[in-house]
């Protein structure tokens, strides 16, 4: 099959600008790769490091042994100690918001006594 002269440049032409953009993109998809294969290594890494760690430190505690007798009752003393300063930790907290919040109540009714006009007066 015979073409033109000018068909054949054309054609030559088109060719080199896909050959081109092939390897463009031929290299793009070589540097997605080896990104991918980079980040799953530091991804096998840290996971590498993370077990190391758990196995150093353990996130579960050790299983206490029951205590015998009078360790039993100091452990439990310990224990009720730590819950009644929780406690006493919220308490305090929720004192404090409801002294805000009676500060704030006692403002908004002073704000909405100067707004209200006096009884008996005709308006």
């Amino acid at each position: 099959m015979l073409v033109s002269r000018t068909k054949y440049e054309d054609l030559r032409r088109a060719l080199s600008v896909e050959t081109g953009r092939r390897a463009v993109a031929e290299a793009k998809i070589e540097q997605q790769a080896t990104t991918i294969a980079r980040f799953q290594a530091q991804r096998d890494s840290l996971r590498a490091q993370l077990q190391h760690l758990q196995d150093e430190h353990p996130d579960t505690p050790v299983p206490v042994q029951p205590a015998v007798g009078d360790a039993r009752v100091a452990q439990q003393m310990v224990l009720l100690e730590r819950a009644r300063r929780s406690l006493d930790e919220q308490v305090r907290t929720l004192h404090a918001a409801n002294l805000a919040q009676e500060q704030e109540i006692v403002v908004l009714r002073a704000q909405l006594a100067a707004h209200q006009p006096a009884e008996g007066v005709a308006s």
